[in-house]
């Protein structure tokens, strides 16, 4: 088969020493050319190191576009006809702005794409434009560019795929602690259907450990293609499968793209960063604890037996939530379960099986039941995802396969969401990480069905988000504050324009 040769600059990157890094970085550049390398990325900030302290402490090893480090490169692209992309301090000749950047260098020695990191460095650097386009097109097909943390944030390498991007590369100084890179860079192949190459660095910083920091290759189906580290620089080189037309391969990407559901979409483009109350500006329950039962029941009488369980043992005055999975369930166990929550005033989410779809059922003991009907054809989805107040979390009902795009968890979180659920057919591994990368826009997930249930919460700075999950049969709970919830960041320096054309290249 076809492949396109590409190769990782898994290398060392001493602190201020730029001439030793330069040296070292274009021998393994110039290795990697004479090994018949087609593309070769080195990682970010590969002459400088990366831990400054100020503008001032970057100044010395900050270079321009037409320095010696991307004027040496040009000429190796040139020799060996390959695209060549590096990690540097940038400064700005005219206005003398620092930036954390990727350029890229096609085999004309051209510069083909300059992409500046949006999550920059806030001691001295600044943030590039989220409007600048950061792929560049290639024999093989359109390629896509992000710096290390950019790619924690769903949106960017989402634009990146919207763009036509069928490979992103991501340059990184990503050490192996708190949140596993491997995981962040296997759901953003996932989730947008593109391959992913992550060109990670080696050996000490001035505060980091990057020796057993990985650099890793992941296709659009998740499948790990490669994923190596090592102590000292070394070359990893893979082949990245084309089709018959040399092609990097876009089918993937495009059905993850056009599968987007639109429903309440636009709302993650709303910019609340000067808003410091969401519960008084959104109108949101008063904040406190909140239960969930999740049951992954495989019959329904195995789910209201366990539901009628549950309620039984109540746990105090807590509010409490129960959620069943999608089951095929008749009139006579929706009225067991109506009964059992008015009697109770503990609430119910479940989803119906029907010829039709999936209907949604939401009991609450005070009301009526409420139901919506998901229809079979992916389009039967309604105009805006409901949502409904559930003691003290404002809680966000969803088929996964909304959730499982960023888009739309990111506009629950800012519609004042604190948690989404998923009553499902079935969950696989591919979706259980996916749940997991989506606690990072800043609202938990809860997801049943009877092959397993999980309950997914909001990571704490760059740790990894808890974990709950239960196999087919079982049960797992948590108990959800929102006080937590309610404290959302967003990242909001996003292409919106790009992200909501709603044109898929």
């Amino acid at each position: 088969m076809p492949s396109l040769k590409l190769a990782l600059i898994h290398s060392t990157v001493d602190h201020k020493q730029p001439e030793t890094n330069r040296e070292n970085l274009l021998t393994l550049f110039r290795q990697a050319g004479e090994k018949g390398a087609q593309l070769v990325v080195g990682p970010e900030l590969s002459l400088s190191g990366y831990s400054f302290s100020s503008r001032r402490d970057i100044a010395p090893y900050a270079e321009t576009a037409t320095g010696p480090t991307l004027t040496a490169l040009a000429d190796l692209a040139r020799t060996y006809g390959f695209f060549a992309c590096v990690g540097l301090a940038e400064r700005a000749p005219q206005s003398g702005i620092f930036y954390n950047s990727a350029f890229v260098v096609g085999p004309t020695g051209e510069i083909v794409c300059r992409y500046r990191k949006i999550n920059a460095e806030c001691r001295w650097a600044c943030s590039g434009d989220p409007r600048e386009d950061n792929t560049f097109d290639t024999p093989w097909g359109r390629v896509g560019v992000l710096i290390c943390s950019d790619s924690y944030h769903s949106l960017m390498p989402r634009v990146t795929a919207l763009r036509g991007a069928n490979l992103l590369l991501v340059l990184a100084n990503w050490p192996p602690s708190g949140l596993d890179p491997l995981e962040i860079w296997r759901a953003r192949g996932l989730e947008n259907g593109f391959y992913v190459a992550a060109c990670n660095r080696t050996g000490r910083d001035l505060i980091m450990d990057c020796r057993q920091a990985p650099s890793a290759v992941f296709n659009g189906h998740g499948t790990l293609l490669l994923n190596e580290t090592t102590r000292k620089s070394k070359i990893i080189r893979t082949n990245l499968p084309l089709n018959g037309d040399n092609r990097l391969k876009s089918g993937q990407r495009i059905r993850r793209m056009a599968a987007r559901q639109w429903a309440g979409m636009h709302d993650c483009c709303l910019n609340l960063s000067g808003i410091t109350d969401l519960t008084s500006f959104l109108q949101l329950p008063s904040p406190g604890p909140l239960l969930i039962r999740c049951r992954a029941a495989g019959e329904q009488e195995q789910a209201t037996g366990a539901l009628e369980t549950a309620i039984k043992d109540r746990e105090g005055e807590v509010d409490t939530l129960h959620i069943l999975p999608a089951l095929p369930y008749n009139d006579t166990a929706l009225d067991t379960i109506r009964a059992l929550c008015s009697t109770s005033g503990q609430k119910v989410a479940l989803c119906r099986e029907t010829l039709l779809g999936l209907s949604f059922f939401w009991f609450d003991g005070a009301h009526a039941p409420q139901h919506i009907l998901w229809s079979t054809d992916p389009k039967g989805v309604p105009d805006r995802l409901p949502h409904f107040d559930c003691g003290p979390a404002r809680v966000l009902f969803a088929p996964f396969a909304s959730l499982s795009h960023p888009e739309t968890a990111l506009a629950a979180a800012k519609q004042g969401c604190d948690l989404a659920l998923a009553c499902e057919r079935s969950f696989s591994d591919d979706d259980r990480l996916l749940a997991g990368a989506r606690t990072i826009d800043n609202l938990a997930i809860a997801v049943c069905s009877p092959e397993g249930a999980g309950i997914w919460m909001t990571p704490e700075g760059h740790q990894r988000w808890e974990e709950i999950l239960a196999a087919p049969g079982e049960s797992c709970r948590y108990l959800l504050d929102t006080n937590r919830t309610r404290k959302k960041r967003f990242q909001d320096r996003i292409d919106f324009e790009t992200l909501l054309h709603g044109v898929v290249e």
